[in-house]
């Protein structure tokens, strides 16, 4: 079974990962989410997507402080919700534009298993109840469904 601190670093390892999937290799990603989400998104820089990853490394970094109980496994589960949700956001684009989102490999090959792998660990080892993943998850969905709708205008 993984530790909250073993599991809160690989989100920070996956966290990386896909943004150096997003702007560094191959990158694209603006561009890709201005043709995804127009007229809001047009002209817009990366500040908020800068402020936005800060604050999940943040988080990361709040799972790793509270260690393995459960306010840490909530927090860590919390965020692989959000990034979960993030990576089914990327296979919706690529879906959408029928073309590459950056974002997408790592979204779906890391994003997507790590909630798996922590509800398991964290529910099993007594961490978590079913209730609070459930809450976690639909609090994910709801941000992103906002989040979204705010950007498509």
């Amino acid at each position: 079974m993984l530790s909250v601190e073993q599991f809160s670093m690989l989100l920070a390892i996956a966290g990386m990962l896909h943004v150096t999937e997003e702007f560094l290799f191959p990158g694209g990603f603006i561009e890709w989410y201005r043709e995804l989400m127009p007229p809001k998104t047009k002209g817009r820089g990366p500040a908020f997507l800068v402020w936005i990853n800060t604050l999940m490394m943040w988080f990361i970094a709040l799972a790793l402080y509270y260690g393995n109980t459960s306010t840490g496994a909530s927090i860590a589960l919390a965020v692989a919700s959000a990034l979960a949700i993030n990576g089914i956001f990327h296979i919706y684009g690529l879906l959408k534009l029928r073309k590459y989102s950056p974002g997408v490999v790592t979204g779906t090959f890391l994003y997507l298993p790590l909630i798996v792998i922590g509800a398991y660990c964290f529910w099993q080892s007594g961490l978590v109840t079913p209730a609070q993943l459930g809450i976690y998850l639909a609090i994910a969905v709801v941000y992103h469904f906002i989040s979204a709708r705010k950007q498509a205008g």
